[in-house]
């Protein structure tokens, strides 16, 4: 599985041979599933990366907001560091295992780390945000449907009279048992039934997962949309809301996992699928802008024009 990976690129001064726009710090978040059933246990990774000598230290360790969808079952950290290209490479990965305990739709994240530079100075760092589907449990039944109740057993027979001495001339012998042609076929049938079942079920093409939309989902887009309106949102906030509403617009509309997707490999997914000339300009404007203002620390200007170019990718309200 491919990850979305959120890098923000500090500016960093005073270290003599190397400055600290140099320095590279990243928080990311990941699953290793996307649908889970009630009872099983999801893996949860947060993956804190330092590239560069920056010598800055965890203040508070990573943490994400509680969900009433899963209850945290148990954690684990490690650090492991490397040198790539000359340069120290310092990563700090938490695992959290989680338990599936109620059926929905979950947003986990963004988690947030706090850390401080070799000046004193302190930094707050969110990651992305992860959807996961929690279902019900599912069972298997060769026929689909319960057996039936057993028919309760006939009434006993009512032993007929016996024959008087005027009779027993009228009494002929038994008949000898013959071979019972029908039930013979009645049984063949269904055994070849059976067979048959089984052998399509073994041999039939899997079907691809058909594709969960949770409820309300399109009226959740709508207020996310409606959010990026505040007057006293940032910068790299706005980029970062508005990239993440462009990915799930895309994942709710054309079923690809847009949200776990790079800005490259979304344009590569959306050449196979239908879009009109507004919306191909309206993805690509919103995706690039924001990659600038989150990776390159662009200039935002005209948030409105962002923000009306995003509502031409909401799903459409229905009649």
């Amino acid at each position: 599985m491919k990850h979305f990976k959120y890098i923000v690129l500090l500016a960093l001064l005073g270290l003599p041979g190397l400055s600290w726009s140099q320095v590279q710090v990243g928080l990311s978040l990941t699953v290793d599933q996307r649908q889970v059933e009630l009872g099983d246990t999801l893996t949860l990774t947060l993956e804190f990366k330092q590239l560069g000598t920056s010598n800055s230290s965890v203040v508070q360790e990573p943490s994400i907001p509680s969900s009433e969808n899963f209850e945290i079952r148990s954690t684990s950290s490690a650090t492991q560091v490397s040198i790539i290209n000359r340069e120290m490479a310092q990563v700090s990965r938490t695992t959290i295992k989680m338990e599936a305990t109620k059926v929905g739709t979950a947003t986990l994240g963004p988690a947030l780390l706090i850390y401080q530079d070799p000046d004193g100075k302190r930094h707050e760092i969110q990651s992305n945000i992860a959807t996961v589907t929690v279902t019900e449990k599912s069972g298997f039944s060769l026929f689909g449907k319960k057996k039936a109740e057993p028919a309760p057993p006939p009434p006993a027979a009512v032993a007929p009279p016996a024959p008087g001495p005027d009779d027993l001339s009228g009494i002929k012998g038994l008949p000898p048992d013959s071979f019972s042609w029908v039930g013979y076929v009645f049984w063949l049938v269904v055994f070849l039934l059976i067979v048959g079942f089984v052998w399509r079920q073994m041999t039939k093409k899997k079907k691809a997962p058909t594709r969960v939309i949770p409820i309300g989902k399109a009226a959740e887009l709508q207020q996310a949309w409606k959010k990026l309106g505040r007057e006293d949102i940032g910068a790299k906030e706005f980029a970062l809301e508005l990239s993440n509403l462009v990915r799930e617009c895309l994942q709710y509309r054309y079923g690809f996992p847009a949200v776990d997707l790079t800005t490259d490999e979304i344009f590569a997914q959306l050449s196979k699928v239908k879009l009109s000339d507004a919306e191909e300009n309206a993805v690509e404007k919103c995706l690039k802008t924001s990659d600038r203002v989150l990776y390159a620390d662009g200039n935002l200007v005209n948030k409105e024009a962002l923000r009306t170019a995003c509502a031409s990718l909401l799903p459409k309200n229905k009649e």
